[in-house]
């Protein structure tokens, strides 16, 4: 082997050496590069993982609230309905009356707001056929000598009258009344309907 080759060989040797420790190192810093990546990628995916169930626990408490928030006004809906079901039953009520027992009903109603002058009583079409003329004679006796009629006209209620005088109308309708009276009494109903649910 002379000089050259042995040089050659020597050269050719060293750069196969610093070609391996190249690759070695360059694998290396892969491995390291991959590791790290890898950890990157566990912190991200068990953050993301974590706002994922973080948010996935939020729409859900969402969607329980939501549907809380509608079972409560279903209830309150149930609850009125109910409530405006006993009021109308009463008005119900107090429209089949026994005759007698309405029509002292009705004058009870009309004597405190009868007016010194002309007084015409309107009536639902059913009450002025059934005890129209019979009320207002027992108004006229009841009313010491109050000047009471019966009008032509009739009101589209279920019971009760509307006491008119001059351009004055004083609604004494079932429906007017049990208006009035649910703001006072409907707390009453409620709590007698549902206790203290």
């Amino acid at each position: 082997m002379s000089g050259i080759d042995r040089i050659t060989e020597k050269i050719l040797s060293q750069a196969k050496m610093q070609a391996e420790n190249r690759i070695s190192y360059a694998e290396e810093e892969a491995d390291k590069a991959l590791k790290n990546l890898e950890k990157r990628f566990e912190r991200t995916f068990e953050h993301e993982l974590k706002r994922a169930e973080d948010q996935g626990k939020e729409n859900a408490d969402r969607i329980i609230a939501n549907a809380r928030l509608e079972g409560r006004k279903k209830k309150l809906s149930a609850r009125q309905d109910t409530v405006m079901k006993v009021f109308d039953l009463v008005a119900e009520r107090l429209a089949g009356l026994p005759k007698k027992e309405y029509m002292n009903f009705l004058c009870n109603l009309a004597l405190p707001v009868l007016d010194e002058s002309d007084n015409m009583i309107i009536l639902s079409e059913k009450d002025k056929k059934e005890i129209g003329a019979e009320l207002i004679k027992t108004l006229v006796e009841r009313s010491s000598g109050k000047k009471v009629g019966l009008s032509d006209e009739t009101a589209r209620t279920m019971g009760g009258l509307i006491v008119k005088s001059g351009d004055i109308q004083i609604n004494l309708t079932l429906e007017s009344i049990l208006r009035l009276e649910r703001e006072k009494l409907e707390s009453d109903v409620v709590g007698i309907l549902f206790g203290s649910e």
